[in-house]
């Protein structure tokens, strides 16, 4: 399961990042790693962006830095 499959408010536990160097020492920064804890806040009407809360950041990320995070369910709501 990624980010891209999660539903608003559903909590989750991030597995792994698989995208280039780059990508993942940004999201690393923004409190995206293996490990964290995510919350899905919201996504754009054509699911193109998705708003995620990881730690005290709100992050915005596109759909394919999303499908590239892959995540464990937690719980259903936030």
């Amino acid at each position: 399961m990624t980010i891209c499959d999660m539903k608003k408010g559903m909590r989750a536990l991030v597995l792994k990042v698989e995208a280039g160097e780059a990508v993942r020492e940004r999201l690393r920064f923004l409190g995206i790693f293996k490990g964290a804890k995510v919350a899905l806040i919201k996504t754009s009407l054509w699911k193109s962006t998705y708003l995620v809360q990881a730690g005290g950041a709100r992050v915005a990320l596109g759909k394919e830095v999303a499908a590239g995070v892959f995540v464990w369910k937690l719980t259903e709501k936030a």
